[in-house]
């Protein structure tokens, strides 16, 4: 099916460094894609080969299918698998918190785009540790805070502009449009959530 260097050159692009075998890859992602986490858990807690694995371009990395699906408690074990592996001081800038999809989109800003804000907290950490991801920028230059403003997710965008509060993050797409345009069109934010947009602009 796919020859060797096809093999090598895939597994690269997706940043794993240590490759057990194809076959391996190609059962993690079928296990993903199937919603068997019960063979991928254990797999992913033990290999931080896993953690980057496009599981399709579309769709990210396990973590990105586990948030998109409503995944919480699937999403905290994940979460916790990265950090046992990377550590907690620092996010490295090669974090795979930090993964994309196709659309530059990152796990949290998934999370922040479908008003989940229990995984926005699990993946930012309680004491906003990692909230430097709030910073990241998707492909039409969208932050978490942008995707929780532009789907009407008040709560998660009224968290992620608190815990950001002492970080510069970006309120502008590409195009120049702010998220006072967009909560304005949508009309979706209450006073406080309004206030807190007007004054950071």
């Amino acid at each position: 099916m796919f020859s060797d260097e096809e093999k090598k050159s895939s597994t690269e692009i997706e940043g794993i460094k240590e490759v057990t075998n194809w076959d391996d890859i190609s059962r993690f992602r079928e296990n993903v894609f199937e919603g068997r986490w019960e063979n991928v858990i254990p797999e992913y807690i033990d290999y931080s080969d896993y953690h980057k694995i496009i599981i399709n371009e579309s769709r990210g990395t396990a973590l990105h299918v586990a948030v998109n699906d409503g995944k919480v408690e699937l999403v905290n074990i994940l979460v916790e698998a990265i950090l046992s592996h990377e550590g907690r001081a620092v996010l490295r800038a090669d974090s795979a918190l930090r993964s994309t999809n196709e659309r530059g989109d990152t796990p949290l800003h998934l999370a922040a785009s479908r008003g989940f804000i229990g995984m926005c907290k699990c993946i930012i950490g309680e004491y906003g540790e990692r909230k430097d991801l709030i910073r990241v920028r998707n492909d039409n230059g969208e932050t978490p805070i942008f995707k929780a403003v532009l789907t009407g997710q008040t709560k998660v965008f009224v968290y992620l502009h608190h815990v950001s509060k002492d970080l510069k993050v970006s309120l502008r797409n590409y195009d120049g449009d702010n998220i006072l345009h967009y909560s304005i069109w949508r009309e979706f934010l209450g006073k406080q959530a309004f206030n807190s947009i007007f004054i950071s602009i």
